[in-house]
């Protein structure tokens, strides 16, 4: 056994000679590259980067979301923009501003307008003044009646009929000037 020892002994004190160098080599090289190459330098302006990175991207966040409530509002602000384009190309067709007249304007008198819904065959509703309905086979008429008194004009709003096979949607006082939601 003493034998075997022996023949160990000089591997074992060569293996602790050697790591015990090891760990003053490698303490001595760290030393050295610190010195010669400013490795704390270094890891300090690596820190400094990292975390401007991470301030930039959170400040690139903040933008992404304020784009994206930007275009948000854009989109609302261009759907809105649309309808009232639609709204003024409706209002502005020169077919659906016809409308008939019903007797004679006198001065200082209004009429009443009336809007209805009546058979496509009768000629007040297949004229000019008339446009289409979601009803199969009706149309929707605009016109103004001129002499007509209040009682007789209550009478036709009460039984909400123009007519055979009309109906009556709107029926108001006429001064001459029509409101957008007549059209």
């Amino acid at each position: 056994m003493s034998d075997i020892v022996l023949a160990l002994l000089p591997s074992l004190l060569m293996f602790f000679a050697v790591s015990l160098g090891a760990n003053s080599l490698e303490r001595m090289v760290q030393n050295y590259a610190r010195g010669r190459f400013e490795l704390d330098r270094i890891a300090m302006e690596a820190s400094a980067v990292r975390d401007r990175l991470g301030a930039i991207r959170l400040d690139y966040d903040k933008l992404n979301e304020q784009k994206a409530a930007l275009e948000l509002k854009l989109s609302e602000r261009q759907t809105l923009h649309g309808e009232m384009v639609a709204r003024e190309v409706e209002f502005s067709d020169a077919q659906a501003q016809v409308f008939y007249e019903v007797g004679v304007p006198r001065p200082r008198e209004s009429g009443w307008y009336i809007k209805a819904i009546g058979p496509e065959m009768h000629e007040i509703f297949s004229g000019p003044g008339s446009v289409h309905c979601p009803f199969p086979g009706r149309r929707a008429a605009r016109l103004v009646i001129w002499g007509k008194m209040s009682e007789e004009m209550a009478r036709l709003q009460a039984k909400k009929v123009f007519g055979a096979l009309s109906e009556i949607m709107v029926i108001r006082r006429f001064d001459g000037k029509l409101k957008l939601s007549d059209v």
